[in-house]
């Protein structure tokens, strides 16, 4: 629940203490971070991601991440993942629902689940808890299927990430494509091109974004 439960809820008081414990639990059992962190751990982050509907971010924060425990993710990892993985959520900006909504639907271990019923998950893998990545979400199932989609009527069939590449992006770009309208996906016309998030923006509220 690390992730979803609200700020203001008692839970996540408990949840600091329960992690406080968790981390002598396991020095004594000899656990260590890398332990948790392999490659096989990274793609369980991404399926999940993937059907969580995705944030860019993903594209920075995992690849940065799985390098220090010595793991590469590339951007053509990103697209065979997403290329399996559903579309489960719709979170906000892109969708209706917050991750408060999530979390009263089960959170991240009900999503787990979901996508364990079509094996896009290494089940048998060490977690922080001590336990396999299948003995935490086991017994947590969806309590609402209008904020975590069931498998078998995914949002999309696909998951939020795409690697474009090609002659403006040689070495790869990345975008929502969960959050992409239908009729945006194929565009055939000028490309306009920025060097950074901030000159994307000054350009878009300047008035330099024509239609087609």
């Amino acid at each position: 629940g690390n992730g979803t439960i609200p700020a203001v809820y008692p839970e996540r008081l408990e949840l600091a203490k329960v992690a406080g414990q968790q981390i002598l639990e396991l020095v004594k059992r000899d656990i260590k971070i890398k332990d948790i962190l392999t490659k096989e751990a990274f793609a369980n982050a991404l399926a999940v991601d993937m059907a969580l509907g995705c944030s860019t971010n993903s594209a920075l924060h995992l690849p940065a991440l799985a390098h220090e425990a010595g793991v590469k993710i590339t951007l053509k990892l990103i697209n065979q993942v997403s290329a399996k993985v559903a579309h489960l959520c719709n979170l906000a900006p892109a969708g209706p629902d917050h991750l408060q909504d999530l979390h009263a639907a089960g959170g991240i271990m009900a999503v787990m689940n979901e996508l364990d019923k079509k094996g896009f998950l290494d089940r048998e893998l060490i977690t922080v808890t001590a336990k396999t990545a299948y003995e935490n979400y086991k017994n947590i199932t969806v309590k609402d299927h209008k904020v975590i989609a069931p498998i078998t009527k995914p949002h999309h069939t696909v998951g939020g990430l795409a690697a474009l590449f090609g002659n403006i992006a040689e070495n790869g770009s990345i975008v929502n494509q969960s959050a992409v309208a239908e009729e945006m996906l194929v565009h055939k016309g000028p490309a306009r091109v920025f060097d950074s998030e901030d000159d994307a923006y000054a350009g878009i509220i300047g008035g330099k974004i024509k239609k087609g």
